[in-house]
C-alpha cells in the first residue's frame, strides 16, 4: 500500500479556505478529497508527523486551528515519529531523582542538515526528513515556489523511489495507472 506523507499545507482545511478565490486550490481540493477517499478504503495510506501538529498548534485562529486539529488527526501517524536521544536526570539529597526522556522528532540529524545546506526552508527540512526516514513512497505538498520547483528533481533522484507530488498530479497518475490495461499473466 502506498504511504503518501501529508505536509502542513495538504490539510483540507489548509486548501479549503482558498477555495473561493483560488481554481487551482479548488484542483487540488478535488483531488484531496479522492486521496482521503482512497485513503478511507485502504487504497492508499495517508501519514502525517508532530511536525504538522506543531505547525498547526500556531494558528492564531481558534476555528480555524481546530479544523486544522480535525484534519491533522483523520491521518495516521508515521511509525517513526521520534527518536529518544538519551535520558537527563536530576537526584536530589534524600536519594530520589526524577528522570526525563531526551526526544528528538526529527530521526537523522545529518539528513535534515544537509536538506538545510541544499537551500531548504526548516519545517519543510524537518518534514522531508521524516517522510524520507520513515519510506514514505509519495511527499504530498502545495509547495510550489519552495519545494516542487526548486528540489523535486533533486529529490526524487537523491532519494528514489520516493516522489514529490501535488495532490492533483498524484490522483492523475493513480488515475492512469488504473486506466492502463493489464497483459494478460503468462
Amino acid at each position: 500500500m502506498t504511504q503518501i506523507y501529508c505536509d502542513t499545507d495538504t490539510l483540507w482545511n489548509n486548501i479549503e479556505r482558498h477555495v473561493h478565490n483560488d481554481e487551482k486550490s479548488a484542483r487540488e481540493l478535488s483531488a484531496l478529497q479522492r486521496l482521503i477517499s482512497d485513503h478511507k478504503a485502504g487504497r492508499c495510506k495517508l501519514v502525517r508527523s508532530r511536525v504538522a501538529l506543531r505547525e498547526l498548534d500556531r494558528t492564531k485562529n481558534q476555528e480555524h486551528k481546530n479544523k486544522l486539529r480535525a484534519d491533522y488527526e483523520a491521518l495516521e501517524q508515521i511509525p517513526r515519529d521520534e527518536r529518544l536521544c538519551g535520558f537527563h536526570t536530576n537526584y536530589d539529597q534524600f536519594g530520589g531523582f526524577i528522570t526525563n526522556p531526551i526526544v528528538s522528532d526529527l530521526q537523522d540529524d545529518n539528513l535534515y542538515k544537509q536538506l538545510l545546506e541544499r537551500g531548504f526552508r526548516d519545517k519543510d527540512a524537518q518534514h522531508l526528513t521524516q517522510a524520507i526516514c520513515n519510506n514514505c513512497e509519495v511527499f504530498l505538498t502545495r509547495d510550489e515556489r519552495t519545494i516542487v520547483g526548486p528540489h523535486r528533481e533533486w529529490l526524487e533522484k537523491q532519494f528514489s523511489p520516493l516522489k514529490v507530488r501535488l495532490p492533483s498530479e498524484l490522483v492523475t497518475e493513480i488515475t492512469e495507472r488504473v486506466k492502463e490495461p493489464r497483459s494478460p499473466a503468462t
